[in-house]
């Protein structure tokens, strides 16, 4: 596969996992709005806390950062979409970044 075939593919992945991301925040969360604008999606609770995900597309990574810091996630082989140190899922370290920020 060439670069520019590997990057479209990869582009289209991390736009479906955001896309996927925002819509079950949204509802599961009654203090959630997800606001997106390019390869950044805000992720803003209520009370003025938010957490930012973006599309790292050079790194072939997606990206969160909160007051308590980021975590950078690669899509696995089986399609879900890990933190590189933890393996743990982005909707797990999400719901959690969410949770402090909700105190």
């Amino acid at each position: 596969m060439s670069m520019v075939n590997e990057e479209t593919a990869f582009v289209e992945r991390a736009e479906a996992e955001m896309r996927r991301l925002a819509d079950r925040l949204e509802t599961v969360n009654d203090d959630v709005e997800c606001l997106r604008s390019g390869n950044v999606l805000n992720v803003e609770l209520d009370d003025g806390g938010s957490c930012v995900v973006n599309i790292q597309t050079p790194m072939r990574e997606i990206w969160t950062a909160t007051k308590f810091g980021g975590c950078h996630f690669s899509r696995g082989e089986d399609g879900v979409w890990r933190e590189r140190r933890t393996g743990r899922t982005i909707d797990e370290v999400v719901d959690e970044h969410l949770e402090k920020l909700r105190g």
